[in-house]
């Protein structure tokens, strides 16, 4: 969710924000944050949210932050939640009627919704919301959501490894499948699969795509990749992970099933809250390293894109109405960091001025005598990046998202359905005629 120049394109992993020079600044905000003007009367706001998975935050953002920011603005807000598997049911069902909520939140860019969304430019500029080809920004990110793996550090240890690097979660995994608790990573339809799978290709030195919006995704690294999680498929999984959902590596490892695993931190969370024998053994890590001679690469994709779009079928009075609530949430998004639980980092850096020092001393995690816990996450800034890395997030990355290209890539070769090689060619033939259609469109 940033700005086209070369720059920008070579610090991928940073926050990525270029911040908008024009148009007027209200005397309260952040200095670089543009305000579009609203009518000062009482008006009626609707957002959508996902139910966060920290039930504490929508308690926070529903009947303490938006009804506050209604009685200053005099508008009454109105915040519908639906589980995160609707949100692009709904937003379709939503464009298709022309008519919905003012805000509506994604949890990732959605850029094949481009076209029906208001610019956001007078607002913001980042990576994952900015398509350099229509030089439109169409989406508002507010936060992102690191995706750290998890893994059994008692396990680990019996075993005499750290998941340092992928061979490591390899060569443990071999023991502990023998001890009944093998590797979880999903190689099924789902969101967590998308995206580690995508972690892994890019630790092997491979990508999906360039800096120029070409198909790369047949090369020797991403073979490489697909060879690897065969061998991790076969050695050190089970076959259930073919079928699981973006649920099943939380239930999982909080059964004490599986030693290793990738999601948000929601899993330690839940942990933590049952404070079961569990908690003190499940532990947070950065993603492991790719071969050294393929690079060594130490990369993870953003779990979850917080991103804001408003409909261009909305009313005007309303679009300024909700870009003003976005500004005002981003110039006071210190609380939302707080009540999410370190689940959602901000997209703008300065808002949470001493993340750094709340990430090593969260409460929780201190309460139960595990102070560092959470140590992993002040580096996630050095390994997170943007599904689309090296380029931008776009169209075809969307699409090939959410048809799940990728995780079926990896599915028919771990399963021996085709050989690594045939299993990239096939991803290929289908990934180029996506790119086909959306540069055609001329959103690429």
């Amino acid at each position: 969710m940033r700005t086209a120049d070369n720059r920008w394109r070579r610090v991928t992993r940073r926050e990525f924000l270029k911040i908008a020079a024009a148009g007027a600044v209200a005397g309260s905000l952040w200095p670089y944050i543009n305000v579009p003007s609203v009518w000062a009367q009482r008006r009626r706001l609707t957002i959508l949210h996902w139910a966060h998975f920290v039930p504490g935050y929508d308690d926070w953002f529903d009947k303490v932050y938006t009804s506050q920011w209604g009685r200053a603005n005099d508008v009454e807000v109105v915040v519908d939640h639906i589980p995160f598997g609707q949100v692009p049911a709904r937003a379709a069902a939503e464009v298709a009627a022309r008519s919905g909520h003012d805000l509506y939140q994604h949890i990732s860019p959605a850029a094949t919704l481009e076209p029906e969304t208001e610019d956001m430019g007078d607002i913001i500029e980042r990576k994952s919301t900015y398509n350099p080809k229509t030089k439109k920004w169409f989406a508002f990110s507010n936060s992102w959501v690191p995706d750290p793996s998890h893994y059994r550090k008692d396990l680990f240890a019996e075993a005499g490894f750290e998941p340092d690097s992928w061979f490591s979660v390899l060569e443990a995994g071999r023991k502990l499948k023998a001890k009944g608790v093998p590797v979880g990573i999903g190689l099924g339809n789902d969101i967590d699969a998308n995206y580690v799978l995508r972690d892994i290709i890019w630790s092997f030195g491979g990508t999906t795509q360039n800096q120029s919006n070409e198909v790369t995704i047949n090369s020797k690294n991403t073979v490489e990749a697909v060879k690897y999680v065969r061998a991790l498929f076969k050695e050190a999984m089970t076959p259930e992970v073919l079928a699981w959902d973006a649920s099943s590596n939380n239930r999982a490892m909080l059964a004490g099933a599986v030693s290793f695993v990738f999601n948000a931190i929601s899993i330690a969370r839940t942990s933590e809250k049952a404070n079961d024998h569990l908690t003190r053994h499940i532990q947070i890590w950065v993603p492991p390293r790719g071969p050294q001679m393929l690079g060594g690469k130490r990369l993870g994709a953003q779990h979850v894109i917080l991103a804001y779009m408003i409909w261009k079928f909305t009313p005007n009075d309303r679009k300024a109405l909700a870009k003003k609530f976005l500004v005002d949430f981003i110039n006071n998004w210190g609380p939302a960091f707080t009540h999410a639980e370190l689940y959602e980092f901000p997209s703008f850096p300065g808002t949470v001025p001493d993340i750094t020092q709340q990430v090593l001393n969260d409460p929780v995690a201190a309460r139960l005598g595990q102070p560092n816990k959470y140590r992993p996450l002040a580096s996630t800034l050095k390994w997170s990046t943007n599904v689309g890395h090296p380029g931008f997030a776009n169209a075809a990355e969307a699409e090939i998202f959410d048809t799940f290209i990728i995780p079926q890539m990896f599915a028919v070769a771990a399963t021996d359905r085709m050989s690594p090689e045939e299993a990239v060619q096939w991803a290929e033939r289908q990934m180029r005629p996506v790119y086909a259609k959306w540069k055609g469109r001329g959103l690429m």
